[in-house]
């Protein structure tokens, strides 16, 4: 889902920039079950709490992952989805209390 060696992550809406620490994130996405991205969201529940990941490299383009609970699938790159957040929102979450 995200390949390694990111050098910054991008954490939006809140607009945290996170230089190092992320490497949790990237193995956690990196371990989820994935199949092709239908790029398209089914609505599931009535949260639509949303992250937008967007993590750079040294070299070549920048990858973005959106993460939307209340939504099936619930991560989504474009290329790749994951149905399930639930073990990447602690992560999240800790990177974005974290100074």
């Amino acid at each position: 889902m995200v390949p390694p060696g990111s050098i910054s992550l991008l954490i939006c809406p809140a607009g945290r920039m996170i230089r190092s620490g992320a490497g949790g994130l990237v193995a956690a996405l990196n371990s989820l079950p994935t199949s092709v991205s239908t790029r398209q969201c089914s609505e599931r529940g009535h949260s639509r709490r949303q992250y937008r990941l967007l993590f750079s490299y040294r070299q070549g383009p920048p990858v973005l992952v959106d993460v939307t609970v209340g939504c099936y699938p619930q991560i989504d790159n474009m290329s790749l989805q994951a149905g399930s957040a639930h073990s990447v929102l602690p992560i999240i979450e800790r990177l974005l209390k974290s100074r």
